[in-house]
């Protein structure tokens, strides 16, 4: 099932802890479209929720070039929701991906199987990850930052998510972006290569001085860890 998984996520790649990094940016240079998208299933579906995914909607969604990446990840202490962090070219990708017939067959099948769908529009700050790899830890926060330290805030995040992504070899991505209306709230997703990777990480003397830095930016913080998963890092762009 994971290995299907995958698949829906846009993904076939040989691995490498060590491969070197690259930001995501469109052709032009630009930032891309970027998005939350938090998926609820009823109680105890979304195993069948995934297949669908994997069935109907993968194979559509590894020929759209414009479709960047999908990474999407299974709440650790909330088996029923499902938080993907959604990439895009452009605008015309979204549309394209959204309206196609493979996404419209995919949403009419897992509707016996939804109980909450949003969908969180936010500006990428960072979109940093390794050329090729594989990941299978993943941590996001949710920063709320008073606006008077949200140039200050941002500056240090970013600094440390470029950092680790191309000085760590065990940090495949970090993803920093921020709410369209709310621009002090800022989201973020870390990718690690495996559970040992993100606990040397946490306790390095780097990510102890960048908190550090940010407490006293950070006016409240919520933290979600996930189930152990396998995401494979696209190379569309």
């Amino acid at each position: 099932m994971k290995k299907i998984f995958l698949l829906m996520l846009g993904v076939i790649f040989m691995t490498t802890a060590t491969a070197a990094a690259k930001s995501i940016r469109t052709p032009e240079g630009n930032m891309p479209r970027v998005q939350w998208a938090v998926v609820e299933s009823t109680e105890g579906t979304m195993p069948q929720m995934i297949e669908i995914g994997a069935r109907v909607l993968a194979p559509t969604t590894a020929k759209e070039k414009g479709t960047y990446a999908l990474y999407g990840v299974i709440e650790k202490d909330n088996p029923n929701l499902m938080r993907l962090l959604e990439i895009y070219e452009s605008d015309e990708a979204y549309r394209i991906h959204s309206t196609s017939e493979a996404f419209q067959q995919y949403r009419a099948e897992r509707l016996p199987y939804l109980a909450g769908l949003k969908l969180l529009p936010v500006n990428g700050i960072v979109l940093e990850q390794k050329n090729r790899g594989v990941g299978k830890i993943v941590q996001t926060s949710r920063f709320e930052i008073a606006p008077e330290n949200l140039a200050a805030f941002q500056k240090i995040i970013s600094a440390e998510a470029v950092r680790a992504v191309r000085e760590d070899s065990e940090v495949v991505g970090a993803f920093v972006t921020a709410e369209q209306p709310r621009p002090n709230f800022l989201h973020t997703m870390i990718i690690f290569v495996d559970k040992a990777a993100a606990q040397k990480y946490f306790s390095s003397a780097a990510y102890k001085n960048f908190r550090k830095q940010i407490e006293p930016l950070i006016k409240t913080e919520q933290t979600i860890d996930y189930q152990p998963t396998k995401i494979i890092l696209s190379e569309k762009f």
